[in-house]
């Protein structure tokens, strides 16, 4: 004859509730973490393939600076260690962007402050900066 449910009832909903923000929240933390490692590995390669084209690019350009007065036919060596330092600088550049990357788990932030948000019935801001109605309970 009661209709609403008994303090116990009411207990394990929110616990069960709790577990299920818990659990989505975890898995956007692991999600964004094994993000942050293929962008981490990614970096690493685009480094040392900087480095190799480095080298060899200085190589040949010693290489050319030496035989340079030697014969005129030379420029083809000089335009490949020119092709090798220009991809090495561009591959530079592109460690450099992927290290200068924003905030580190982003989205993991947004959405605890959305929770909290949520939990003292503000309206939070969406993924995208603009604000939606957090539904009432």
């Amino acid at each position: 004859m009661q209709d609403r449910p008994g303090f116990f009832q009411t207990l394990k909903r929110l616990l069960h509730d709790l577990l299920e923000v818990g659990q989505t929240r975890l898995a956007l933390f692991a999600n964004e973490a094994e993000e942050e490692r293929i962008r981490l590995v990614r970096t690493f390669v685009l480094c040392i393939l900087a480095l190799f084209f480095l080298s060899v690019g200085v190589v040949l350009l010693v290489a050319f600076l030496t035989l340079l007065f030697w014969e005129s036919r030379l420029l083809l060596l000089g335009a490949v260690s020119l092709g090798f330092l220009a991809l090495a600088a561009v591959l530079i550049g592109r460690c450099r962007a992927s290290l200068r990357r924003g905030l580190l788990f982003a989205a993991t932030l947004a959405e605890l402050q959305r929770d909290i948000a949520s939990l003292r019935g503000e309206t939070a801001p969406d993924v995208a900066g603009e604000p939606h109605d957090v539904p009432s309970a």
